[in-house]
């Protein structure tokens, strides 16, 4: 008897080497959980950054890291911020205001928010990363200074 919902499982993602309006080199390439091109009809799309084990070069890979440009989606977002507590800190910015957010957490943004994140702290040893969940089938960036 066929299935009619195994096509709508990810059993392995797959890789992009690029994220518009993001520098995270450290941990290319970006492995996507979810999207079209895995499920065509997927009105989401997630990645997943995970670091087992933070070490101390990590933590300073990490703190020094840009943060991602301010830019802004057509379609609402979420921060998964996973792992132990207190793993990795991370600040977010939503239009003007800034704040820290660790794991475990998560941070929803409405369609058109100016936003941006960065790690600004963790803890060695510890185990925790992110998954940025657009509630849209494909990972589309907007200038912040669009018009909504």
């Amino acid at each position: 008897m066929a299935k009619q919902f195994e096509h709508l499982i990810v059993r392995e993602p797959i890789n992009v080497n690029e994220l518009p309006d993001h520098d995270l080199s450290q941990v290319i390439p970006y492995p996507v959980l979810m999207g079209k091109e895995l499920v065509p009809e997927a009105k989401a799309w997630a990645l997943y950054l995970f670091i087992k084990e933070i070490t101390q070069e990590m933590k300073d890979i990490a703190i020094q890291s840009d943060r991602a440009t301010l830019h802004m989606h057509d379609f609402d977002e979420m921060y998964l911020l996973i792992g132990d507590k207190d793993a990795i800190t991370f600040e977010v910015t939503l239009a003007e205001e800034v704040y820290q957010v660790s794991t475990p957490g998560a941070v929803y943004i409405p369609q058109n928010t100016p936003h941006a994140i960065r790690p600004v702290g963790a803890t060695v040893g510890a185990t925790g990363g992110l998954i940025p969940v657009c509630l849209n089938g494909d990972y589309i960036t907007k200038p912040a200074t669009s018009e909504a």
